[in-house]
Formats: structure tokens, sequence, C-alpha cells
């Protein structure tokens, strides 16, 4: 098979903030440069995704993209598609998607088949695929491999009509050695004011429609009157912010639900937890979970997209339907209160997170990109 050092690959994404997506394309960018291949990243300037690639000497080529069709992105992506000599152009987003779909199709056109570069797709939502014309031939025709990184994603992918040929489930993964800076929590009990043996439940994602965390607050107002003194977090970020606010101050659960903001010490706080809960009505697959796996913290989660392939109901945690506040405030009361079912969950979740190492989405996606390569040689 081709070497890695032989493999000149462009990463694609349209996103300014730093999400759980990012975070992935930066260990797969990092990842694939230890082992030889040369990578580049467009993405727009001084974004989240552009500072950590820099931090790292991948080099970065500016890109902002406002939608799939936006025609000078486009234009632009097709000028570094021309000059790279990319093997592989890797996109991780919808519109960087789009606007590469539309730039190589351009591009083939004038090139020799065996310069012509290969599109790779990483889909890690389970957000269905719109009906329209340029939303089936998109996801149809011109993307040469999608990596989905779950099994609800490969559904997701089926469903729009691309062929089972054309997707691998890479899964996502993540970096151990975050693990060993979380160091002593104290000053996070004193900062949110928790006593000794307080139950702490919490919730780590954006907050964002599809992440539903109105049914962790719900939720909350049930657990809150079997759990006396039970402290509620919600830590991450996003639109949703003052609905969510809103609701708790409507259920008077200020004095018992923090929102905490976008914290880098999240680890920190996931590790006092006595159970994570996830609340999502989609969700590709969930790297928080992997996280509290390896931190031994019990997991309750919704049965949607990609989260049953880490979460074994009864055996790695407890799955509930999605959208259904006092199903999930029953399976968090089950957990906490039956000592056997959490410690068989902790137990097990614990030998499964072998199997998250970033390390293995690399070589998975090394594997994928020289198949396709070998193809054209």
């Amino acid at each position: 098979m081709l070497e890695a050092q032989n493999i000149r690959v462009l990463m694609v994404d349209s996103e300014e903030t730093w999400r759980g997506g990012q975070s992935q394309v930066a260990l797969l960018m990092t990842g694939l440069a230890d082992r030889g291949v040369h990578v580049e990243l467009a993405a727009p300037p001084g974004s989240a995704i552009a500072r950590k690639a820099e931090e790292h000497a991948i080099p970065v080529r500016g890109l902002r993209i406002s939608g799939g069709a936006d025609g000078r992105a486009v234009w632009v992506l097709g000028r570094y598609v021309k000059e790279g000599r990319y093997d592989v152009v890797h996109c991780h987003s919808s519109h960087a998607h789009g606007a590469a779909w539309l730039a190589l199709g351009l591009a083939r056109g004038g090139r020799p088949k065996e310069r012509r570069p290969k599109l790779v797709v990483s889909r890690r939502v389970d957000f269905p695929v719109g009906k329209n014309g340029a939303s089936a031939l998109k996801y149809r025709r011109g993307v040469d491999k999608f990596l989905a990184i779950s099994s609800g994603v490969r559904r997701v992918l089926l469903d729009a009509g691309v062929g089972e040929a054309r997707i691998e489930i890479v899964p996502s993964g993540i970096d151990f050695g975050k693990f060993e800076g979380i160091g002593d929590t104290s000053y996070l009990r004193e900062e949110f004011g928790i006593r000794e043996g307080t139950t702490v439940i919490g919730n780590v994602a954006a907050l964002a429609p599809h992440k539903s965390q109105a049914d962790f607050v719900r939720a909350a107002e049930i657990i809150g009157k079997e759990v006396p003194g039970a402290r509620f977090f919600i830590v991450g970020e996003g639109e949703l912010r003052g609905e969510l606010e809103a609701l708790v101050r409507e259920l008077g659960l200020e004095s018992v639900v923090a929102l905490t903001g976008f914290r880098r010490d999240v680890l920190g706080l996931l590790s006092m937890f006595d159970c994570f809960v996830l609340s999502s009505y989609l969700e590709g697959l969930c790297t928080s979970i992997m996280d509290a796996h390896v931190l031994g913290v019990p997991v309750v989660a919704t049965r949607t997209g990609g989260v049953p392939d880490l979460v074994e109901d009864g055996r790695t945690g407890l799955l509930v339907a999605p959208r259904d506040p006092e199903g999930l405030a029953a399976a968090v009361l089950r957990m906490l209160r039956d000592g056997g079912l959490r410690s068989r969950c902790v137990a097990l979740a614990k030998e499964k997170s072998a199997g998250y190492d970033y390390r293995r989405m690399v070589a998975q996606t090394l594997y994928a990109y020289r198949s396709l390569l070998a193809k054209t040689v």
C-alpha cells in the first residue's frame, strides 16, 4: 500500500468555534502528521481549529465558507486544490462538503485521472439528509468515501441513498493523555458550594436544540424530590442558554441547577458527577460518554443515533427513550440506588473504554485513504 509519507491531505472545516467536531479534526490532523502524512488545513482565518493547527505546525490556508454553494469559497478551494496537488480532500462540516464537492467537480474536469484528488467526508451528526435535488446529488455522487462515526450515522447515510460500499464506520476517539491533568478538584467543590456527600448529576454538551437539555432540567425537578440536596450541572455554552435559564427559574430550581457555560476544566467537573446524563434526541456518538466511561462515572443516556454503540443498556449504562424527562429521571434514580448495577456498568464501561484511543481513528482513516488511492495506481 501507499506509504503515509507519500500522501498529501487537505482538511476542510468551515466552523469558527470549538466544539466536539473540531476536537476530532485536531486529533486526526496531528495523528496523521505523526505518522508522516502531509496534512494541511483550509479553515476560516483565526478560527479555533486554525489556531490549533498552527500550534502543531500544520499549514493553514484561509477559507471562509458562508454556505455549501458559496461561489467565492468554491473558487478559492479549487485554487488551493490545484496548487497543493493533494491526494485527498477531507471535509468535516456540511458547508465544507458542499464547497469541496463543487470545487472538485470543476477540478476533476481538467485533470488527468491519476491526479484527481479523492473526496472524503466525515459525517458526525445523525440529522436527516435534505430531500432536495442538490442534497441528493451532493450525497449520492462525487464523494468517494463517507466516514461515519457510528452505526446511527451510517443508517442516515444509507437512508439518503448512499451506497454501502462508500461508507466506512470510523468512530471518534479521545486522547487519554488529557486525563492526567485533572488533578485536585476541591476548588470546584468550593466554587460551586458542593458539600461532602452531595449527589452530583450532570450533562456536558453544547446548548443546542438537539441536545435537549430542557428534558434534563425537567428530570432534575423529579430527581430532586427523591434525592434531597442533589445538585445538577449543565456544562457547555450555546444558543439555548437563555431558554434554559428561563426554564430553571420557572421550575424554581435556581439553587440546585447550575449552567456553568464553557469550561476548560470540564473533565474535573465530570469526574465529580455521581451520574452523567445525556438527554439528546439526535446524537452522532458523544465523546463525553467516552470521557465518563474512562473516569468511572455511571452513564444514563437516550437511545438515539450512535449512542447505543457506546452504551449497552444494563451493561455499560442505562438507555431511555429521547424526549421523556420522566423516563430519564427514573433511570437516573435506578442508577443511583442500585449499587450492584452501578458497579457492573462502571467496570464494563471501563473495560470498553480501552478501545476509545484516538489513534485507532487515525489508523482507520489512513487505511481508508490508502484503499481509495490504491484504486488509482
